[in-house]
Order: C-alpha cells, then sequence, then structure tokens
C-alpha cells in the first residue's frame, strides 16, 4: 500500500456471503479490485473469487446449499469484519505476496 493509500485510508464496500458458528465469508471491493476473505474458526484466508466460487457454491438442484444461501447470505460487513479484512491484507502485503487472494 502506498503512503498515499494509507493517508486516505482504504475503502471496503461488500457484503457477508456466508456466515455461521465457525465461518464468516466476506465479498468486497477494495481499492477497485474484488476480494473473497474466508474467516474459519476465527483464522482469515484472502482467496480469489472465481476459485471460491467454483469449489464453495453449489447449484440449485441442491437443497443443501439452497438452505444454506437462505440462511447464511446477505449481510452488510461489520466494522469487526472490515479490521479483520485489512489485518488480512497488511499481512499479505508484509509477506511480500498480495497475489495470494
Amino acid at each position: 500500500m502506498s503512503n498515499a493509500e494509507r493517508e486516505r485510508g482504504t475503502s471496503i464496500q461488500g457484503q457477508l456471503l456466508r456466515r455461521s458458528d465457525r465461518r464468516q465469508v466476506a465479498i468486497y471491493l477494495r481499492n477497485g479490485e474484488i476480494w473473497i476473505a474466508d474467516f474459519i474458526d476465527g483464522i482469515g484466508e484472502l482467496t480469489d473469487p472465481a476459485a471460491w466460487f467454483r469449489f464453495n457454491c453449489g447449484t440449485a438442484w441442491a437443497p443443501h446449499a439452497v438452505r444454506r444461501m437462505l440462511l447464511e447470505s446477505a449481510m452488510p460487513l461489520s466494522a469487526e469484519l472490515v479490521a479483520r479484512i485489512e489485518r488480512l491484507h497488511g499481512a499479505s502485503l508484509g509477506s511480500g505476496d498480495e497475489s495470494a487472494r
């Protein structure tokens, strides 16, 4: 992140795709790029959106997937979750590999 980005602050705009007792998944725009942050048991990972959808979204004919989508989807991101996502980006930058989304 450049000094200019740090000074103006990063804006995250998105929604919670999935929320359960063990898991939170957010899709969001950050600096014009689409990201997925996947937290399982409190441990977060940045994931490529296309790969995440390929491996995590069931088809409409799968009753358990439809039920899960109805119960766990489309909620706004909380300030606490935005802060956790920003920490993931900071850790990613610290390792020198932001492409590990």
